[in-house]
């Protein structure tokens, strides 16, 4: 998982925040989504997460590794901090244009 969300970090620079909130808005609802990240369910129910050209993504098998994901999302970026995955992306969308404004 971790290597995953690494690669998005590195291949999306400031938009990462936005492919990581986007990744937890797909695999949370557990339904096929297209945008910045897709999500595709396959015949066998596994779940395919891909962030953009490029990207292998990364492959849920069951939907117990997809909500083991949706909390280890909430871990790694909420921690003790924010309450909720949508504060954390609102709190670095703020950052991006508090950075944006110093250009």
């Amino acid at each position: 998982m971790d290597q995953w969300l690494d690669w998005i970090h590195w291949h999306h620079d400031e938009f990462d925040y936005r492919y990581i909130y986007f990744a937890y808005l797909a695999v949370r609802i557990g339904q096929p989504h297209g945008g910045e990240v897709t999500m595709t369910i396959d015949p066998d129910g596994s779940y395919l997460l891909q962030a953009g050209d490029g990207d292998r993504g990364i492959r849920l098998t069951t939907d117990g590794e997809r909500a083991a994901f949706v909390d280890h999302l909430r871990r790694r970026y909420c921690g003790d901090r924010y309450p909720s995955m949508q504060e954390w992306e609102a709190a670095q969308h703020a950052g991006y244009l508090e950075d944006r404004w110093w250009i």
